[in-house]
């Protein structure tokens, strides 16, 4: 009797959630990014924070960030902060404006949860160029060599030359030591 009048039928409410597949690499807003920092910073210090945007929602927006030095050198560190999932870069070793002014280093942003069956969609990650310039400070002169032991004979004439010591300046103006 379905569809008449008298016949069986019933009705109900059907909720339909939809979830978010992670189907969206990070994708960062600009290039390049430039920051700077002084030469005497120390290790662990913050040099800058950067954010590359996930369309998608929840858990699939959480990206991990790697560093990729071009100049081999290690200089510099990166973490992700879980709350916001942005790059920290901070710094590694020892920076130095004498040695090297300039750092360029490659950020790349990766999901955390790749879905496999979007693998083929291509790399769910992208890249930014970081560029850190060192700011100089005024250091002061170092002696070569920076220590030693220098003899001198009980019975030595007084004037005499009982060694030499040379004091640079270590920055680049080289200024003349006194």
């Amino acid at each position: 009797m379905a569809g008449q009048l008298g016949g069986l039928s019933g009705s109900t409410t059907v909720t339909i959630v939809i979830t978010d597949v992670n189907d969206n690499p990070p994708r960062f807003p600009q290039k390049m990014y430039q920051f700077s920092i002084v030469e005497t910073a120390p290790i662990g210090t913050a040099i800058g924070r950067v954010k590359a945007e996930d369309s998608d929602v929840g858990e699939n927006t959480d990206m991990t960030y790697q560093l990729k030095d071009e100049g081999g050198g290690d200089m510099f560190k990166v973490t992700t902060d879980s709350n916001t999932q942005e790059a920290i870069i901070t710094v590694q070793k020892h920076l130095d404006f004498e040695a090297q002014a300039t750092h360029t280093v490659v950020l790349e942003a990766l999901n955390k949860f790749v879905d496999p069956r979007f693998v083929d969609l291509g790399t769910f990650r992208d890249q930014a160029i970081v560029r850190v310039t060192v700011m100089d400070v005024d250091e002061p002169p170092e002696f070569r060599p920076p220590s030693g032991l220098m003899e001198v004979q009980e019975d030595a004439q007084i004037g005499s030359i009982v060694g030499v010591v040379t004091a640079l300046d270590p920055d680049a103006a080289n200024r003349p030591v006194r």
